[in-house]
């Protein structure tokens, strides 16, 4: 029989990070099942980390079920914006709206202000991947911040495909303007379930520690999975960006995140419930300028 599931907050999938937890946690105590539904009436807006999170929450559903998850009762501004993202295409293997699409949204901005569901597959689509990235941030980041966060980018991503074992990990980047807040807000996710970042670096390096966590702060560290030790995914770099320009870092992996603001401000999380692989969200501000 199949189990319909009612995503009951609505900021679950468009507040913070922590908020996309409570979607694990309510899949987490699902019973076995022959198909899932998702029941999306509740959700009137997505961020890009929480469009990640239901990737990697229906892969695993569908898994289980050898069955497509459907999304039923998507509000028209939430069913346009994942077709636009192309959700519905690159999750064509698990996931499909229960409804049908009556009109596509089309984002009203000429500027390339987003960077559509990709999947990092091949040194191409890395190459892609930055390119896009270049266009979102080169606005009004400084040259030095701008490389560096291409780099992570694009390191974050070839470990996708390099060491994830993952061939479904993708990268979502959006563009906002908030005119409440006076700034813009560019925020970024990504995500995969592969081996994890203790599996990818435990493949290369001696016992870290006992626990996720531990692993999470070696890489922050700047361990790295690569043959050459260097690397590390850059995530120090991004921690000094996130200070100089105000936002975020999370970074989670198995039952274990961390919050950054920048160096000295962190937040470490455990016992979260399961999630495999790795996934990452970044958010950036700047002063929004007329």
């Amino acid at each position: 029989m199949p189990i319909t599931v009612s995503i009951r907050d609505a900021n679950t999938l468009g507040g913070t990070v922590n908020d996309v937890e409570l979607l694990y946690a309510q899949l987490e105590q699902i019973p076995a099942a022959d198909q899932y539904i998702l029941d999306m009436s509740a959700v009137d807006f997505m961020r890009p980390y929480g469009v990640i999170a239901l990737i990697c929450a229906a892969r695993r559903l569908a898994t289980c079920a050898n069955k497509l998850v459907l999304l039923e009762n998507l509000l028209p501004a939430v069913h346009s914006y994942l077709h636009f993202m192309k959700l519905f295409e690159i999750g064509a293997d698990f996931i499909h709206a229960a409804e049908p699409l009556n009109q596509v949204w089309q984002p009203a901005a000429t500027t390339p202000d987003q960077l559509h569901l990709t999947v990092a597959v091949n040194p191409a689509s890395v190459e892609a991947i930055a390119a896009q990235a270049k266009s979102i941030f080169a606005h009004w980041l400084a040259t030095s911040n701008l490389g560096n966060l291409l780099n992570v980018i694009s390191e974050l991503c070839a470990n996708i495909y390099q060491h994830s074992g993952d061939a479904q990990g993708c990268i979502l980047i959006q563009k906002y303007k908030s005119r409440t807040r006076g700034r813009i807000e560019v925020r970024l996710a990504v995500g995969d379930l592969g081996h994890g970042i203790r599996g990818s670096l435990s493949a290369r390096h001696k016992v870290v520690g006992q626990e996720p966590l531990d692993y999470l702060l070696a890489a922050m560290q700047g361990m790295s999975a690569r043959a050459s030790g260097r690397g590390g995914m850059g995530l120090r770099r991004v921690e000094q960006i996130v200070e100089a320009e105000g936002g975020y870092l999370w970074l989670r992996s198995e039952t274990a995140a961390i919050l950054s603001q920048g160096p000295g401000k962190v937040q470490e999380y455990r016992n979260l419930v399961y999630m495999p692989g790795t996934q990452v969200a970044v958010e950036l501000h700047a002063p929004l300028r007329d």
